[in-house]
């Protein structure tokens, strides 16, 4: 007899009734479980069920029973069936199990009193599910899922079901395993314990779930979405945004279901622009038949935006250089499909206002490419309107608050519009057409146009992200240059005066002056009774530009290394320094003045021998490394014998770093430096960490980056950007004659317009006398927590005012801290009352916008009475920092915190550091408020934590200590509120 099975009627073949299910071994195993058989009976069982079995052809039973199984198709297959069986020499505790889809009726009498009870047993599917799981009883929620059986015994088949013995089986542990494995796929496993909206997204994206979905039959594929959407598991928004998914896959649109999610966020989504009725009901007829509110699309929408949110974070967190390639769903391709689907439908008006698609982003990359050239003033003496400003920061803010503006693929394009934006923020002042001195000049252009050159340097480099942005990238240059052109004019004319007369302020800070005034005094040897300064690190970068300092300053200021002012021979407030080179702006003159301490030009043997030797150095062991003693063998980050002087702390080192300056030969210059692309500089900076050694960082000369230039044919040429003179001056030159001309009878002829060379063309050029070239950036820094040259004092943010990115930026001149002393600033008229009146108005609804005070400045006004006018002139309103501290004086609940302090502290001593505080913009080093107060340096650490008494009112943070305690961040906003200071007393509340 055989026991295998008979061939089934083939897939579609009409019997005329309805077809019994496959049976799972444990079915006929529950079945045959449940039959008692008496001595006599006979040991056949019929069983309803597809007359097919892949199964084993003997299954065991309790009891050491055996079961065989064979299949019937017909009656007479059954009585073949029984008559070999019983031929056959079987034990006695034998079962024979025939699966048959025949009618009891169809068999008859006489072939039914030869099988077991005279019957054909039916599959009792919940009882089988029972025996899969191992469960003593089932969830009468589950059994209520009437396919849900059938579902559960076909796909053990597949699935090994997890034993839950002594257990009740819950609805949702059954359906999610089951869900589990039905849908997932070969390259996507779902976790029966994470079938969240997420986790389902992902699955949709992956090969073969919409063909998973497809296979199941129409009872289970419609009950486990319903289960799987069931808002009683997953919540009511994630239950609307899952039924439409499953709603595209019942339509056949699965594979598009996440961009269908992000097409639904752009229409019915908050954003979405009016009139696009006509796009929703082509939306709609992706979905097929199923009908959706507008919030269960809303909520589709904003759940897949969400999801691809977490998407973009995740793979751009993801992306290392070991590993560029990411598998797992791509959200820009994604993103892309939802744009073509959004084409498809007419819909890009409101794919245009989407935080996340592509078509968004490439709306508001045009609207700020309009606002910028809308900026851009038509003659070097015009400024762009505020009302042009501001709308300018709104589609920039607008831009910056998409999804994509924040990936990294998008951070140099994002940086190069914040950098047109602050230069329309410095067209915006007033221009300056003079300079008292060749040193006012100089100072500016380390504190505002070095910061020009920076941004400039980014726009130039072009971006072709919109097609509209290299337009107006180009048309803001054109006008920075206009008003740059300017400015290196006068002060080439005020130059070359001084350089003939010799007339220049004593203070002034010049090349061949540095070592003795501002590294002597930390060289030198300490007296025996006083404690020395620590070890110097001078790091003269050839070439380097006030902006490239700018951007290395920024960068060092973050990994916690202070800033100062290394001169302390001159009066005036603290702030980064400048110098004017050597004449002309080259290596060998202006380096080699530098180190010799005079005007002179020397080679690099000639530097080092003379600058160890200075008497200035009161015999303090000073030693001058070049390019050559940079590099180290191999493992090794630096030369030995340099690597060597940087460990000992009784040798004070100098390097030559040359990258910048080299550079500059190249096809194409670098218009912003880091620090780790300056050969040796990271390992430099580590050893000086390590020794505690003060760093100055300076140059020889700067440079002049290549624009677009012209080139002018002399015979005298003795650089790129000077000339002997031989022949007169002709356009954007200017002649040189005096002491300070390091040439043949101290007169040279060099180019002051940057947009001229006399050499080939190149990334940049140096020689000759633009505010780039001649002045020479000073910086000074000492790690935290270090001993601080004594002399030096601490400067706070270095920014220009219209470098912020906020409101008060829009207006307003330059930040006084930042101009030069000694200058006399050009005279002011005296402003009308009604123009006080006004200006105090704006100033105090800056402050209410922004919470921050002293960020508009006003034209200070004349004491003088004013002439044909018979009312007396207004006094000039308080700042909003003295407004500001007014309103403290009057505070009962200031007083009460004065009052309560262990020892006592007047309230004028908190008034200036909260002035100071407040003009600084909200931070200052702890150092520099302590002085502002008028308390002594090594009191600054005691009054700020008196400060924090006084002004963190029931406890909240006003005052807060930042960049590792050395500096004070003040939040006024927050001192507003909790001192409940009234709008009439200057403030609001």
């Amino acid at each position: 007899m055989s026991t295998h099975s008979t061939t089934a009627p083939p897939p579609g073949h009409d019997t005329g009734r309805s077809r019994p299910r496959p049976a799972h071994p444990a079915a006929v195993v529950q079945v045959l479980e449940a039959r008692s058989f008496t001595e006599g009976e006979p040991r056949i069982v019929l069983i309803r069920a597809e007359p097919h079995w892949n199964g084993p052809r003997l299954l065991p039973l309790g009891g050491g029973r055996t079961a065989h199984i064979a299949t019937a198709v017909s009656p007479l297959a059954v009585l073949d069936t029984l008559s070999g069986w019983e031929r056959t020499d079987t034990g006695e505790r034998d079962v024979l199990a025939v699966l048959t889809d025949v009618e009891e009726a169809d068999l008859g009498p006489g072939l039914l009193a030869r099988v077991y009870r005279n019957r054909v047993y039916p599959i009792e599917s919940w009882a089988v599910v029972r025996r899969l799981f191992g469960a003593v009883d089932l969830d009468p929620r589950l059994t209520a899922e009437s396919w849900a059986a059938e579902a559960l015994i076909d796909a053990a088949g597949q699935e090994k079901w997890p034993k839950t013995p002594g257990t009740v089986l819950s609805r949702d542990t059954a359906l999610s395993r089951l869900a589990a494995g039905r849908l997932s796929t070969t390259a996507h496993r779902l976790d029966p314990d994470r079938l969240d909206l997420h986790a389902l997204m992902a699955w949709s994206l992956a090969p073969g779930a919409v063909e998973r979905v497809a296979s199941l039959r129409d009872q289970e594929r419609r009950g486990l979405a319903s289960w799987l959407a069931d808002p009683d598991r997953v919540g009511l928004r994630a239950h609307q945004a899952l039924t439409a998914l499953f709603g595209l896959f019942e339509a056949g649109h699965g594979a598009d279901a996440v961009p269908m999610g992000l097409v639904c966020a752009a229409l019915w989504g908050e954003k979405a622009p009016a009139g696009v009725d006509r796009a929703r009901g082509r939306a709609e007829l992706k979905f097929g038949g199923r009908r959706l509110d507008d919030d269960s699309f809303a909520a589709f929408g904003a759940e897949t935006e969400d999801y691809v949110r977490i998407l973009l974070t995740t793979r751009s967190a993801d992306v290392t250089e070991d590993e560029p390639v990411l598998s797992g769903p791509d959200p820009r391709a994604l993103m892309a499909r939802a744009d073509a689907l959004i084409r498809e439908m007419g819909a890009e008006d409101a794919a245009a206002a989407s935080d996340l698609l592509e078509t968004g982003q490439r709306a508001r990359y045009g609207a700020v490419a309009r606002a910028l050239t809308a900026c851009v003033p038509s003659r070097p003496d015009k400024t762009p309107a505020e009302r042009r400003i501001r709308d300018l920061k709104r589609t920039v803010d607008h831009l910056a608050g998409h999804e994509l503006s924040r990936l990294a693929s998008h951070r140099a394009t994002m940086t190069r519009i914040r950098m047109a934006q602050r230069l329309v923020h410095w067209l915006g002042r007033p221009p300056v057409t003079a300079f008292a001195t060749a040193a006012e000049a100089v100072q500016q252009h380390i504190t505002t146009y070095g910061w020009v050159d920076l941004a400039h340097g980014w726009i130039t480099d072009g971006d072709h992200t919109h097609p509209e942005l290299p337009g107006a990238l180009a048309a803001l240059s054109t006008a920075v240059q206009a008003r740059r052109h300017t400015l290196d004019e006068a002060f080439a004319t005020r130059l070359a005066e001084e350089t003939r007369s010799g007339a220049a302020p004593r203070d002034a800070l010049v090349v061949e002056d540095f070592a003795r005034r501002v590294l002597a005094p930390v060289v030198k040897p300490a007296r025996p009774s006083s404690t020395g300064n620590p070890p110097l690190l001078l790091v003269v970068l050839d070439g380097a530009s006030a902006a490239v300092a700018a951007a290395l300053a920024e960068q060092l200021r973050t990994r916690s290394w202070a800033e100062y002012d290394p001169v302390a021979d001159t009066a005036g407030d603290r702030r980064r320094r400048g110098m004017l080179a050597a004449l002309p702006t080259i290596t060998r003159a202006s380096r080699g003045s530098l180190f010799a301490g005079e005007l002179t030009e020397i080679d690099q043997q000639e530097e080092r021998r003379r600058f160890a030797a200075h008497r200035f150095w009161g015999g303090a062991d000073v030693r001058l490394f070049h390019k050559a003693d940079l590099r180290g063998d191999a493992g090794h980050g630096l030369g030995s014998e340099l690597a060597e002087a940087l460990a000992d702390p009784g040798t004070h080192v100098a390097v030559v770093v040359n990258t910048i300056d080299d550079r500059l030969g190249e096809d194409r210059a670098m218009s912003h430096w880091q620090l780790n692309e300056l050969l040796g500089m990271e390992q430099l900076l580590a050893q000086a960490r390590t020794t505690g050694r003060a760093l100055v960082i300076t140059a020889d000369h700067g440079h002049v980056i290549d624009h677009g230039t012209d080139k002018e044919s002399v015979p005298d040429a003795l650089s790129a950007r000077h000339r002997r003179g031989t022949t007169p001056a002709g356009r954007g030159e200017t002649v040189l004659a005096g002491r300070r001309v390091v040439a043949e009878g101290q007169r040279i002829t060099a180019l002051w317009d940057t947009g001229l060379r006399y050499g080939n063309r190149q990334a940049g050029y140096h020689g000759g006398v633009a505010l780039a070239e001649a002045a020479i950036p000073v910086l000074a820094f000492a790690p935290y927590g270090a001993p601080v040259p004594k002399g030096w004092r601490e400067l706070g943010p270095q920014r220009p005012s219209w470098w912020s990115l906020k409101d008060e930026a829009v207006t307003g001149t330059e930040n006084p801290a930042t101009q030069t002393p000694g200058t006399t600033p050009p005279a002011r008229r005296t402003p009308s009352a009604a123009e006080l009146r006004k200006k105090a108005e704006e100033q105090q609804a800056a402050e209410h916008e922004t919470g921050q005070g002293a960020l508009l400045s006003f034209d200070e006004v004349s004491t003088a009475e004013p002439t044909g006018t018979t009312a007396p002139p207004q006094p000039a309103p308080a700042s909003a920092a003295e407004q500001l501290t007014e309103a403290l004086r009057a505070s009962d609940i200031m007083n009460a915190q004065l009052g309560a302090l262990p020892r006592p502290e007047e309230f004028d001593t908190v008034a200036k550091a909260v002035q100071a505080l407040v003009d600084a913009h909200g931070i200052l080093p702890v150092t520099v408020v302590a002085e502002r107060a008028g308390k002594r340096a090594a009191r600054a650490p005691g009054f700020a934590a008196t400060l924090q008494r006084v002004l963190n009112y029931d406890q909240a943070e006003v005052l807060t200590l930042t960049d590792n305690g050395r500096s004070l961040r003040l939040d006024v906003p927050l001192l507003r509120r909790q001192f409940r200071l009234d709008t009439t007393d200057g403030a609001r509340p």
